[in-house]
């Protein structure tokens, strides 16, 4: 989209993608550092095992190598533990448990992949050698592997603060109401499911640099993150400094997804070895190594109930939610999976009665974290599976059943009876959306067809909602800084959100521009940078453009009424009468009072000002059909078509939020169709590597057909609403509710996710065979 005014000149976005797409970005391996040191890490073999002994002699003496760090090391630097944030059940008879986490294993190793010792040399090759020349003698101990094992009451405990390995248990809503809705029922369904655990898989691997200057006491990182604030306030925890004394500087970020939100262990760990050897020391994780360590996303098992009456109204949802947190908390892994599906526990849909049950366990696995929808597409996951359900009971039609329960417009704002305040929507103008689009009707003639071709074809329908925004800080706050170069007005956005694709620099370019009248191409964004000590949250819980953007948009109008007056003066006219369009302020009539330009360079006080605004949530929706095409005699499925109807509140820049829609929408088929990380019994990964962790492709989609039905948020100044994850949302409860419609033909059963080829296969088998 360009809204560039002269010439079409391109938006620092526009310029940022040719750079990417010509292979010029500047990811953290591509930043030369002279007389840098190499750092690799040795990592553990087990998933459970005491460390007996760590003989680091050899490796020492080989050459080019420097430092060989391990758990000793840190301790003696006084390393604190990492943050665990939740704000759930802390009165409750089960908090949260935040058991220590060693930057490199200490004592004892918890998952495969570990980092038992860092080893620092004067090339990578040398850094390699010496780690293989490190001899650990480790004493095995049985592996937990998955939340069954976790439970048991002879389960090994992971953790001695965490008896039987139970890390958080919750309950919320209300739950004598919810079994009153129950007695009354006139039906009731019930279904049950797990979702795997999935690696990130960003292009870009992890990587670090990292320096210490010892004069002034600042840690120096360069490292891709989703915004500087949560990084830096976990670092300083781990390290026990003030966050003053951390600078993070922000490369190109080849995705995010939440996985680059959080510190890792191996970002402490090279500070240490800066401060230690004194030189810059950089790091950049294999593929294998990612597969190993980033932080995971999903790893749920949820099972409910939904109860109905005579009229097929809902009238009770029952959840439990469990979580594998793997072998370690981190900063929202927990959180995450309780404050979001207690959001939208309800969905779209007006339930009376609602309760919720969370429990959470540690494994010996690798931890998980935020991750795209993060607990969002689990529970719409589960309550559009269980209307479903319903609609088959009562032979009813999936869009119809939807309607009658969905919360009319007129409700909105709509508070639930879980505590969430849901801002504005029409659901059934999704659905009428998606009914034409989809050529709902026509789907009988479809199936029939593809039954003449000797496959089952099925239709799943989602109709979800979720909440977007929020977070931690009590204000987003961002800077605008206008300057003339060259005879042009220019503006400089900070702001401490880090993308990752979004085009944001163009975004925020586009809301700065319609208040002050500038050429969007005329306004830079610095995002997140490392000096920056303004109040906000990262590019995570799709809040970027609500928070920021609105903070932007403040900042903006600010900047306009001073501007405004100062021309009011000079016009000797009011302010009210004048307007900013087109790099100048003018009259009604059109006449220039000055240019923008001339404004700027008359006004006597600098014009830097920072735009705040409290910090706010929106609840986008959609309603989401795909439809999917099996072979019955090999399993495989094939994704034939694919509509998303959604309500993003107000959209700024249209054809990126579609690109977001998009890549929301791949990486919840993902997990439907193939995305899983698999252990054996002993906690070595079985998925380790993209021949065995299956990835969508492009060949593997159809085009989608995707339309906007906005409604505005009145919880923002821009009326906008959050779109990153609603793609994965909606796309996961889609594809799972196709795939069990076109299993129903033949009785065969959903099969436990992915629904890869074989597990399909076997479903139909089993059917066949009774």
């Amino acid at each position: 989209m360009d809204r560039s005014m002269l010439n079409h000149r391109t938006t620092q976005s526009e310029r940022d993608r040719t750079r990417w797409v010509t292979g010029a970005g500047r990811y953290t391996a591509d930043i030369a550092v002279p007389d840098a040191l190499s750092a690799t890490f040795l990592r553990s073999p087990h998933a459970h095992a005491e460390i007996v002994s760590i003989d680091i002699g050899t490796a020492l003496a080989m050459p080019g190598v420097i430092a060989v760090l391990t758990g000793a090391d840190c301790a003696e630097a006084g390393f604190g533990n990492f943050r665990g944030l939740m704000r759930y059940g802390a009165d409750g008879p089960h908090p949260l448990i935040v058991p220590f986490r060693p930057v490199l294993a200490h004592e004892r190793v918890r998952h495969v992949g570990e980092a038992v010792a860092c080893v620092v040399a004067t090339s990578e090759s040398a850094a390699l050698d010496a780690s293989e020349a490190i001899a650990v003698t480790y004493r095995d101990l049985p592996a937990v592997i998955g939340i069954d094992a976790a439970g048991k009451a002879d389960a090994p405990a992971i953790h001695p603060p965490a008896p039987g390995n139970l890390a958080f248990a919750h309950q919320a809503g209300d739950a004598a109401a919810v079994r009153a809705a129950f007695d009354a029922a006139a039906s009731v369904v019930a279904t049950a499911f797990g979702l795997p655990r999935l690696a990130p898989t960003t292009m870009e691997l992890r990587g670090i640099i990292a320096r210490y200057d010892e004069a002034a006491g600042i840690y120096h990182l360069i490292t891709p993150h989703q915004g500087i604030n949560e990084i830096r306030a976990d670092l300083a925890a781990v390290l026990n400094v003030p966050e003053a004394r951390i600078s993070i500087e922000l490369p190109d970020v080849g995705g995010g997804f939440g996985a680059r939100s959080p510190a890792y262990p191996e970002h402490a760990a090279l500070l240490l070895a800066a401060r230690r050897t004194g030189r810059a020391v950089r790091w950049v994780a294999s593929r294998s190594e990612a597969f190993m360590t980033d932080y995971y996303g999903r790893s749920t098992r949820l099972a409910g109930r939904l109860a109905l009456d005579g009229a097929g109204r809902f009238t009770g949802l029952e959840i439990t939610y469990e979580t594998d947190l793997g072998a370690y908390i981190t900063t929202v892994g927990a959180f995450v999976n309780v404050h979001n599906p207690l959001m939208s526990g309800g969905g779209t849909y007006g339930i009376p009665a609602i309760a919720l049950n969370f429990r959470q366990y540690f494994t010996n696995t690798g931890p998980i974290g935020p991750y795209r929808g993060a607990g969002r597409p689990d529970v719409a996951l589960l309550i559009e599976r269980l209307v479903d359900r319903a609609a088959t009971a009562l032979g009813a039609d999936q869009l119809e059943l939807r309607r009658l329960n969905a919360i009319p417009r007129a409700a909105f704002p709509y508070r639930t009876v879980l505590g969430s305040t849901y801002d504005s929507a029409d659901y059934s103008a999704l659905i009428d959306a998606v009914h034409r689009a989809s050529a709902w009707d026509g789907f009988a003639a479809r199936r029939k067809e593809a039954q003449a071709r000797g496959r089952l074809r099925g239709r799943g329908v989602a109709l979800f909602t979720e909440i977007a925004g929020g977070g931690a800080a009590t204000r987003d706050e961002a800077r605008v800084v206008l300057g003339v170069t060259g005879g042009r007005a220019i503006a400089r956005i900070e702001t401490v959100t880090g993308g990752s694709g979004q085009s944001q620099a163009e975004t925020y370019a586009f809301i700065l521009a319609e208040r002050l009248g500038m050429d969007p191409a005329d306004i830079e964004l610095a995002a997140s940078p490392a000096h920056s000590t303004l109040n906000g949250g990262g590019s995570i819980g799709s809040r970027s453009t609500l928070s920021a953007g609105s903070a932007i948009a403040d900042a903006g109008d600010q900047l306009r009424r001073h501007l405004l007056a100062a021309a009011g003066l000079r016009a000797n006219a009011p302010p009210a009468e004048l307007v900013m369009a087109e790099g100048a302020i003018c009259r009604s009539d059109g006449s220039v009072v000055l240019t923008l330009a001339e404004a700027i360079a008359s006004t006597d006080a600098p014009l830097d000002v920072v735009g705040a605004v409290p910090v706010s949530s929106s609840f986008p929706s959609g309603c989401h059909v795909a439809e999917v095409e099996i072979d019955p005699q090999t399993g495989l499925a094939v994704l034939v078509s694919y509509f998303a109807i959604d309500d993003s509140g107000v959209v700024l820049n249209p054809i990126v939020a579609e690109g977001q829609i998009h890549g929301g929408i791949v990486q919840g088929l993902g997990e439907v169709f193939g995305e899983a990380m698999q252990y054996d019994e002993t906690g070595q990964i079985l998925t380790g590597s993209f021949m065995d962790y299956t990835m969508p492709r492009a060949a593997d989609v159809p085009n989608f057909v995707t339309e906007d039905r906005p409604t505005a948020s009145p919880n923002n100044p821009l009326g906008v609403k959050g779109l990153g994850e609603a793609g994965t949302t909606g796309a996961l409860a889609a594809a799972a509710n196709a795939f069990a419609d076109a299993l129903a033909m033949v009785g065969a059963e959903l099969p436990a996710f992915p629904c890869t080829a074989h597990s399909i296969w076997r479903s139909i088998r089993a059917a066949a065979s009774g």
